[in-house]
């Protein structure tokens, strides 16, 4: 069984030589690697800049973490800490008591628009 392709009536279109097509290409991938190499020159003073803010918060960290371990491994420092804890949280339930007495209107009329939207989505019952 064979093929035939028929080509009567067709337009011919012309054969592109991929010898033209191929610097094309190979010059546009070398602009663009070019443009990135621009873009990352000039972006390196502030990537640098970012990393020199940000290194005495990273050492300060470090150091907090490897302090709150040596400190956890004592008893009586645990106690000192847990005492400590007890009393910021003492000191800060008034504004969290604020921010709840705050935000609870608006999360009150959210769950009524809600209920309102699902009874309005919800079958009619014919009495």
């Amino acid at each position: 069984m064979t093929a035939t392709l028929r080509t009567a009536g067709q337009i011919a279109y012309p054969e592109m030589e991929l010898g033209r097509i191929v610097p094309r290409q190979a010059a546009v991938a070398t602009f663009a690697r070019t443009l990135k190499n621009i873009a990352l020159f000039a972006a390196a003073p502030f990537i640098g800049l970012v990393y020199a803010m940000l290194l005495p918060f990273v050492g300060l960290g470090m150091l907090a973490v490897i302090g709150g371990k040596a400190l956890a491994k004592e008893p009586a420092a645990w106690q000192a800490l847990m005492a400590a804890r007890k009393i910021a949280l003492f000191a800060v339930a008034p504004f969290i008591g604020l921010v709840y007495a705050m935000l609870m209107p608006f999360f009150g009329i959210a769950m009524i628009a809600r209920i309102g939207y699902q009874a309005y989505l919800a079958p009619k019952q014919v009495a």
